[in-house]
């Protein structure tokens, strides 16, 4: 959707708001030793070098707003984590898998209603993305893993009489998730805000996960239609990831786009558009941060590098309602499985693996990793899946990124393409030049 915001300046570093949140960027120097196994950097390092990866915006009410002091994971310190689940073609657990979101049986029909949210103009026949988009994403993503769909035929069905609605919530208490043989149970309770008719258990359905993962599985991601929460005092959770469990589950419901308008989504300034400093500026003055013209170098640098190729392909995009539900929970899904592979969120620049406050967050951060966090998935993959060497990691890089693009340009050629495919794709020709 063409906007008149022209994004002609954009904002490379951290807002204005970021001072006051108490956020500063590690130095150029600092992301440059992270990256590296040692944690030393084996030059000197400029700041136009690292131009092709912004930092944080660190808007009001973002993740880094609430928790500007989160640690930084280099990937020396990732090594070390206790937690984490090294790869290891010796353990045979060398396999991405994707659970099919489970089927409604005909006993808990009642169920279809709780996937549609209650906003005028809805299609109640509107289905999620299709699963293997997910795989196929994946498997560039995190190239050079195997990633497939699990096997096993997932359905909700009832749970007892626990099952059955009761009179004054028209809820049951519980629904059960069937997994080939067996099953488990799924709390089941209101949805605080009213947008679905209900909510299930995310411990629930982890615990459901755990049972049904595979011997050979690295890791297993379950994709549910149904709105989800993890506390009694959540409105709602979009997805969690146990990396210890190697297990993780992302909802669909909340990512629905027909619930933009209620959150205050701005589609003009989606990534990666949403490094516009015009933009910045506007949500930084809710916090009485006064905005100031921009300097000669940020005038300057917004006019090449990375992010402009991003923000100049995606402009002429379309932005098609289905596609861009499969665009925000692709970047949901990749964020997940990266805390399966140990990480943690990121607070060395813009980048996938940051964390998020909330929806209007979301959809403001990059697909792409980092230095840092890329580096990180390349020893996983690379030095200890495969035992290659350290030189084998800049071909691993070229690529996967050349296997993200051919992506990009398949949702394209299909016409389920949206802005942030189509300014990735401009990012990675434009990113490649310095790998």
């Amino acid at each position: 959707m063409p906007s008149e915001c022209q994004h002609q300046v954009l904002q490379l570093d951290p807002s204005p708001f970021a001072v006051l949140a108490g956020y500063s960027q590690p130095t150029v120097q600092e992301r440059a030793a992270a990256a590296t196994l040692s944690d030393r950097a084996s030059k000197p390092v400029t700041v136009n070098s690292n131009r092709t990866y912004p930092a944080p915006l660190v808007l009001p009410h973002d993740d880094l707003n609430y928790d500007p002091d989160c640690p930084p994971q280099s990937v020396n310190s990732w090594l070390g984590e206790k937690s984490r689940n090294k790869m290891s073609a010796k353990n045979g657990r060398d396999t991405l898998y994707i659970g099919r979101v489970p089927r409604i049986g005909k006993e808990v029909d009642f169920m279809r209603n709780w996937t549609t949210p209650k906003v005028e103009g809805v299609d109640a026949e509107q289905g999620s993305p299709d699963v293997q988009l997910f795989v196929d994403y994946m498997a560039a993503f995190y190239h050079g893993l195997d990633v497939k769909l699990l096997d096993k035929p997932l359905s909700w069905t009832v749970w007892g009489n626990a099952s059955q609605p009761r009179r004054r919530a028209n809820l049951p208490k519980y629904v059960g998730l069937a997994h080939g043989s067996a099953c488990t149970r799924i709390r089941v309770r209101n949805a605080p805000d009213g947008t679905f008719g209900a909510q299930l258990n995310l411990d629930d359905i982890i615990d459901a996960a755990i049972a049904m993962l595979p011997d050979n599985a690295y890791a297993l991601l379950l994709l549910v239609d149904h709105d989800i929460h993890e506390s009694e005092e959540d409105d709602f959770c979009c997805g969690r990831a146990y990396g210890g469990s190697r297990v993780a589950v992302v909802q669909s419901a909340r990512y629905n786009p027909s619930l933009d308008v209620g959150e205050g989504i701005d589609w003009a300034h989606m990534w990666p558009f949403s490094h516009c400093k015009y933009f910045v500026d506007k949500l930084c003055a809710v916090e009485e941060v006064k905005a100031r013209p921009p300097t000669k170098a940020q005038i300057a640098s917004s006019k090449t590098g990375s992010l402009r190729a991003a923000v100049t392909a995606a402009s002429s995009a379309q932005q098609e309602a289905t596609a861009l539900w499969f665009s925000r929970l692709a970047r949901t899904v990749s964020h997940e499985l990266g805390h399966c592979f140990g990480m943690d969120h990121c607070v060395y620049y813009a980048c996938n693996m940051q964390g998020t406050a909330g929806m209007k967050e979301d959809v403001r951060q990059p697909p792409y990793l980092c230095p840092v966090c890329e580096a990180k998935v390349g020893h996983a993959i690379v030095s200890e899946l495969k035992a290659g060497k350290e030189e084998e990691k800049i071909v691993w890089s070229k690529e996967r990124h050349e296997a993200l693009s051919n992506f990009c340009t398949r949702l394209r050629n299909d016409d389920v393409s949206t802005a942030m495919w189509i300014g990735l794709n401009g990012w990675l020709a434009e990113s490649a030049k310095v790998i």
